[in-house]
């Protein structure tokens, strides 16, 4: 399974190799969202979900920010 750590980026690649479940629980990747300031803490999603062909998914976490994930064009 690959990992992919948002940080601060704004843009970029969920997985750099193609894809495939780990074992048999099927996930494919591990989002991280992690912050920058002196004392980390830990950024959870508040809310996901997919359109309706299963191709994007979009996350807002407990701060506001609003993610949307391209998976079928890997962004």
């Amino acid at each position: 399974m690959q990992s992919t750590d948002l940080g601060n980026k704004e843009s970029g690649k969920l997985w750099h190799r193609k894809p495939s479940p780990a074992a048999r629980d099927g996930i494919i990747v591990n989002i991280i969202h992690s912050s920058s300031d002196y004392l980390p803490k830990v950024l959870r999603f508040l809310n996901v979900a997919f359109d309706s062909s299963g191709d994007c998914l979009i996350a807002g976490d407990h701060q506001g920010n609003i993610y949307v994930f391209d998976l079928y064009g890997n962004r």
